[in-house]
């Protein structure tokens, strides 16, 4: 019966934010349509306006680092209060200009393991990364 089970490993999707590695081992990103509508006289509503919004992506993860835990923690705090943009590629899509607007860091007692759950607007277009080339594409 053991033939029929295969052992499930996670895996980790790695982010570049600037000098820092980010290991996500899940994601999840949002992105609406927002539509403005006014009521006409006779009590109809209209669309009168619509655009897209700023995706949302959240990264559940973990930051590895050793005792120093300020090497990780200074560099987010300032990116998050310089507003400071990064540019990353996560499952081959191009994530451009994002920007951190919150985290959650816990520490536990896990040797050289940061858990963090990060929040980041993405106001750009997100675009393919072919594996084998590197090179950037925009999506349709």
């Amino acid at each position: 019966m053991s033939g029929l089970f295969r052992a499930v490993t996670p895996r980790s999707f790695p982010v570049k934010l600037g000098d820092l590695t980010f290991h996500a081992t899940g994601w999840k990103l949002s992105c609406v349509r927002q539509y403005a509508q006014q009521n006409g006289v006779q009590g109809s509503c209209y669309v009168t306006n619509s655009g897209a919004r700023t995706k949302q992506l959240v990264l559940d993860g973990s930051f590895f680092c050793l005792e120093r835990l300020y090497e990780v923690i200074l560099p987010l705090d300032a990116a998050l209060r310089e507003k400071t943009r990064f540019s990353f590629t996560l499952r081959d899509m191009r994530f451009s200009m994002a920007e951190i607007v919150g985290y959650s860091i816990a520490e536990k007692a896990m040797d050289g393991v940061l858990p963090c759950q990060m929040t980041l607007i993405v106001p750009s277009v997100l675009t393919y990364v072919p594996p084998e080339t590197g090179e950037v594409t925009e999506s349709t």
